[in-house]
């Protein structure tokens, strides 16, 4: 079929994917003069962006595994693999401390070394050696082991083995506040800068035009439909990229491997505050306790293929068992039951397909997809969010060696985002954060608002009264009914009983 393309919209770049890599790729492009048009099937941050274990770590846990000398010695591959990662950890730490402050929380992460494990003191000695050559010298690693365990460290009483417990080893992390808030300010930068956002909607490849450009056709959740053409293709959908492609191919080798990551939070003692603690779980995983909000902290990530709908990853009750199991194992002390979960999440991450890996490979990748019958498509797997920065460069630079930019480049800003409303301001206040990101963020339902947007409903559960109070705050910009407006708030607290359940209902 031949589409007649004479009046419908062009654009020098379609982006696919609303996440933390699309939004950056986004941001890039437009500041570098493309015209883009950003597509995303459901709303922003929607899949592993807001699904992480939002952790801005110094790149240590590419070397973490069961007897590391001899892993890395038989595979000198894999060591020189770790030791390009960690280094891509590390200049993204740097960053991202630099140029969004407000987005890091800095903490003592601790790890506990025992007489008799397969990690030794002197493996992290040498570890992080190597990460002060590997990185910038700022932010500080601030590494040291300690020993007099009773003074300096508030929760020993609660580790494991203490008699075994020779030392521990503590250096300074960062937490990502709130990836998906990272997510929306990329779009709305994209939008300063030109872009078109269509959110809610799918992105579907047709065919090539006999100029080069490809037809895309959008159709929208609220029935609307639209053709555009595109230059190039940037396939950023994550766990969904193996979906996209023109209609009718047939499906080819993956490019994406899926693995679940599932975490619990609790409540702690305050002896926790500012503290974090990191491990092998008994798996020979990395396995971690961390701060998330005031005595809130979370324990994960589980790690389990997963080949099904990403939208469909939610936590399971052998994961909450599997997360108590080890938070127990590692901080017996706490005795921690199914009661003391208030939240649990999970999500998928889209690492690289690789039959030699079964769990698929870390490493990120832009994949060029000529071969495979879409030139001028590229795809990116295996992109974390803290590197989500020097990701949207990387595109960007890929997407110059294909096609020169139609426009000016602009100042890309590095100003700190809106202030939002704290769930414990006024509700007049709360009102207005609430009708802004329906105004001026394309919020259209309530997870939009109160999670991706505010983040008030992320890592606690909210009753009906906070949901109600937001759902009439923005009816009359939505449009809602009183009975929509209702249906609304109930699909809300089911979607959050269900995605997010506590420990005794996963």
């Amino acid at each position: 079929m031949t589409t007649h393309t004479d009046d419908v919209k062009g654009f020098d770049v379609v982006v696919i994917g609303g996440g933390i890599n699309g939004t950056s790729a986004a941001r890039e492009l437009t500041a570098a003069g493309y015209s883009v048009l950003l597509a995303e099937q459901a709303d922003l941050a929607n899949g592993a962006s807001s699904r992480s274990s939002r952790i801005l770590h110094c790149g240590l846990r590419y070397f973490e595994t069961q007897h590391p000398v001899r892993t890395f010695a038989r595979s000198p591959t894999r060591f020189l693999a770790a030791v390009r990662m960690a280094k891509a950890a590390m200049e993204s730490r740097e960053e991202l401390v630099r140029l969004q402050p407000e987005r890091c929380k800095p903490f003592t992460m601790c790890f506990p070394l025992w007489r008799g494990d397969d990690i030794r003191s002197w493996h992290l000695d040498i570890g992080f050696a190597l990460l002060g050559r590997l990185g910038p010298p700022s932010p500080p690693l601030d590494y040291r082991r300690v020993v007099d365990l009773e003074r300096d460290i508030p929760f020993v009483a609660d580790l494991r083995d203490r008699s075994r417990l020779t030392s521990v080893a503590t250096y300074r992390e960062y937490m990502i506040d709130w990836p998906d808030r990272i997510c929306v300010d990329n779009a709305l930068e994209a939008e300063r800068n030109g872009a078109i956002l269509r959110l809610f909607t799918r992105a579907a490849l047709r065919e090539r035009t006999s100029d080069g450009d490809w037809i895309v056709d959008l159709s929208a959740r609220s029935g609307a439909s639209e053709i555009v053409r595109a230059k190039v293709i940037l396939n950023l959908a994550g766990s969904w990229i193996d979906n996209v492609r023109p209609v009718g191919q047939m499906a080819n080798r993956p490019l994406v491997q899926g693995t679940k990551g599932a975490h619990i939070v609790v409540r702690l003692p305050d002896r926790y505050q500012g503290y974090g603690v990191a491990t092998l779980h008994r798996g020979g995983m990395p396995f971690y306790c961390l701060p998330l909000e005031g005595d809130r902290f979370y324990f994960g990530p589980t790690e389990t293929l997963f080949d099904d709908d990403a939208d469909k990853a939610r936590p399971t009750v052998e994961d909450v068992d599997f997360l108590l199991g080890e938070a127990n194992h590692l901080l017996p002390g706490l005795s921690l039951q199914r009661k003391d979960v208030e939240f649990t999440w999970a999500g998928v991450r889209p690492l690289t397909f690789d039959p030699d890996q079964p769990m698929g490979r870390r490493t990120r990748e832009i994949h060029d997809l000529t071969a495979r019958g879409m030139p001028h498509v590229l795809a990116m797997t295996a992109g974390p969010v803290q590197s989500h920065m020097s990701a949207g460069r990387e595109l960007h630079n890929a997407v110059a060696r294909l096609l020169p930019a139609s426009g000016r480049r602009v100042v890309v800003s590095q100003a700190p985002s809106r202030r939002v409303a704290a769930p414990g301001d006024c509700r007049a206040a709360l009102a207005e954060t609430y009708k802004t990101a329906v105004l001026h963020e394309h919020a259209r339902d309530l997870c939009g608002i109160l999670r991706t947007r505010t983040g008030h409903a992320w890592g606690r559960h909210v009753d009906r009264d906070v949901v109600d109070h937001a759902a009439q705050s923005v009816a009359n910009l939505l449009g809602w009914s009183p009975e929509q407006t209702s249906k609304e708030v109930d699909d809300f607290l089911r979607h959050q009983s269900r995605h997010f359940p506590k420990g005794h209902a996963a």
